[in-house]
């Protein structure tokens, strides 16, 4: 998977990745295992973890945390590195969502999506950073951010979603100036809604859903590896993705419309 951008090769070393037992997770440590590539799989759900490890063939550490604690989280990515080696890359994909009405979603849901998908990034990058550092020495560190769609324009009963997620864009951005010419690549990757357990949990989904279909985990990991060697710092990985993103920039009140259409 080491592939030539900006005339750097991507590091070589193990890969984090969060949220590991499920969805766009679990598909990426699925990837990098059939290639032989070391991973710290972290996720909160230990049975999963289990169920991972049984899977999947290659060099693998599992650790049960919760992003949201950042002491967890350090001691994690130590635990993991003793296990299979230097982090050179990460895969955060961790997060929670909960739809419905602003007025009518609990507080302790906007609270909950805000330290998981949020501040749980911001942990995940602390923690990891100095290994990422010291990977960069031998080539491109990347550092990924998965963040959504609704992170680049708020939807009708995806507020308190697309607000978490519009604060992991902003800090992937801010994050990847200050890391600028350190050779650590910081990325924001900002798929359409996936058809994962998160998405087929909840007890309904919202109107803005049928602007696109369901991808599939494979589908977005398939271009997620395509994409990670061009430059920039958001990744869209569909043409309706692609288009809507176009349109908010260019021609917003048309797609103020189109959202309020499928309100």
């Amino acid at each position: 998977m080491a592939c030539v951008w900006g005339r750097r090769r991507r590091a070589k070393g193990a890969w984090l990745v969060t949220g590991a037992a499920s969805g766009f997770g679990r598909e990426v440590c699925a990837r990098l295992a059939r290639s032989g590539t070391p991973v710290v799989a972290l996720d909160r759900d230990a049975e999963g973890l289990v169920r991972l490890a049984s899977a999947l063939a290659g060099p693998l550490a599992t650790v049960t945390v919760d992003v949201t604690d950042p002491a967890a989280v350090h001691a994690a990515v130590a635990q993991g590195e003793a296990a299979v080696g230097r982090i050179a890359h990460v895969f955060h994909s961790a997060g929670v969502l909960a739809v419905g009405p602003a007025e009518e979603v609990s507080p302790a849901d906007y609270r909950r999506m805000v330290e998981v998908n949020y501040l749980g990034s911001v942990h995940v990058a602390q923690a990891a950073l100095p290994s990422l550092r010291a990977a960069a020495a031998g080539g491109r560190a990347t550092l990924t951010l998965v963040a959504s769609v609704a992170g680049l324009r708020g939807f009708p009963e995806l507020a308190g979603y697309s607000a978490s997620k519009f604060a992991v864009v902003g800090f992937a951005q801010a994050l990847r100036d200050e890391l600028a010419g350190t050779g650590v690549d910081v990325r924001a990757l900002c798929p359409p809604p996936g058809d994962t357990p998160m998405v087929r949990q909840l007890p309904r989904v919202p109107p803005i859903y049928r602007l696109s279909p369901l991808f599939s985990a494979e589908e977005i990991v398939d271009a997620y590896f395509a994409e990670l060697d061009t430059p920039g710092l958001i990744q869209l990985v569909d043409l309706r993705s692609r288009a809507l993103h176009r349109v908010a920039r260019i021609a917003p009140g048309l797609l103020d419309r189109l959202v309020r259409l499928v309100r």
